[in-house]
């Protein structure tokens, strides 16, 4: 089977075959377009996303501690001290997980 196309043709399903597919392939351009920016940005040390626990992102996109960065470094050190993440988060009012992912990421913490 050959399908011949015509860009002048007045065949409706030409026209929408044809628009169809230059649609999808400006949709694929744009996505290519939109983490080819994402991944300069984050080459740059800037960050796409939520910020982290302690964080907030100032105006060029670099991470900047907040008033809950304190909270993060004395829950790194009890945690170095072998107090369990639970028992840690139920004393400054920090989620279990928000205390796992400070110590997972602890070199973020230790670098301020």
């Amino acid at each position: 089977m050959e399908i011949a196309l015509a860009p002048n043709d007045s065949d409706p399903y030409t026209r929408a075959f044809l628009t169809a597919t230059f649609a999808e392939l400006e949709a694929e351009i744009k996505l290519e377009n939109v983490r080819e920016g994402i991944a300069a940005a984050r080459d740059q040390g800037k960050l796409h996303g939520r910020p982290p626990f302690g964080f907030d992102v100032g105006a060029e996109g670099y991470l900047t501690p907040n008033d809950d960065f304190e909270k993060a470094v004395v829950a790194l050190d009890e945690v170095d001290k072998g107090t369990s993440k639970r028992s840690l988060a139920r004393s400054p009012g920090i989620a279990r997980s928000t205390v796992r992912k400070i110590a997972d990421n602890r070199e973020r913490y230790i670098a301020e």
